[in-house]
């Protein structure tokens, strides 16, 4: 019998680590993996999964939230873009075993994946007023320990992934020499969105892209619209599946920060 190609292989693989991170084979239901939302298992109203711990997903990200990231990866190998990837804000670390399941499954060399957190939860906003998410019972804790444990189960915990834990206005100037390809920020407050933008956008390489999970939520939608009317950046705002996408089409000034 013939081997299949290797893309097919390849293809199956991320397929596999899609449905495994959102826990779509014991959660979907009757519903196909593209109508598949793990948030329908989550009581908004009560603040509280409706399931038990070890049912609950590592990413609440849909199928098309997840091809996106994906899609941007492959589109900045191709187009060579330098610098490594990186979330703001991974919860239980369902990107963060994504992107380094692409680079090991398309052979992508000379890049890494960081992913910068609290491991304490959402903060509360300090700068911004009125910002629903801070009336959120529920701040999405997820320990450090933990995510590591979720990105071995997979075994894919190596040092082409590097942790930047604490808060935003701590540790992103640490990232100060690093520059990106990709950026994603999934934080969901105004607060730490912008702090995100403020370090790490300066950081992205020219046709760089830069993914806002969060564009559904008032705080996060202003705290990028105001920054990007800050510093005059015209490059188009596409919307996908309550996210939203542009690629860095010029370097722009920046003052630096302290």
């Amino acid at each position: 019998m013939n081997a299949p190609p290797e893309h097919l292989n390849r293809d199956a693989y991320i397929d596999l680590i899609k449905r495994s991170i959102t826990n779509y084979h014991y959660l979907g239901g009757d519903a196909s993996f593209e109508q598949f939302r793990c948030v329908t298992h989550y009581d908004l109203e009560q603040a509280r999964w409706k399931i038990d711990p070890l049912a609950r997903p590592i990413t609440l990200l849909s199928k098309g939230q997840l091809d996106l990231v994906e899609q941007s990866v492959l589109e900045v190998e191709r187009r060579g873009v330098p610098g490594d990837f990186i979330e703001a804000g991974i919860w239980r670390g369902g990107v963060v075993i994504l992107l380094r399941a692409l680079i090991q499954a398309y052979g992508i060399a000379g890049r890494k994946v960081f992913g910068a957190d609290s491991f304490e939860g959402i903060p509360k906003n300090v700068r911004a007023l009125n910002d629903p998410v801070d009336l959120w019972s529920d701040r999405w804790v997820a320990p450090l320990e933990e995510v590591r444990r979720n990105i071995e189960r997979f075994g894919l915990l190596d040092d082409l992934i590097a942790f930047i834990p604490g808060y935003f206005s701590d540790t992103l100037k640490s990232l100060a020499r690093e520059r990106f390809a990709l950026i994603r920020l999934d934080s969901d407050s105004y607060d730490s969105v912008e702090t995100s933008l403020d370090y790490l956008y300066p950081l992205v390489s020219r046709g760089g892209i830069v993914i806002i999970d969060d564009w559904h939520l008032p705080g996060c939608r202003m705290a990028v619209l105001n920054y990007r009317e800050q510093y005059r950046i015209a490059d188009e705002v596409v919307e996908h599946e309550a996210n939203a996408y542009w690629i860095k089409q010029q370097d722009y000034r920046f003052p630096p920060l302290p």
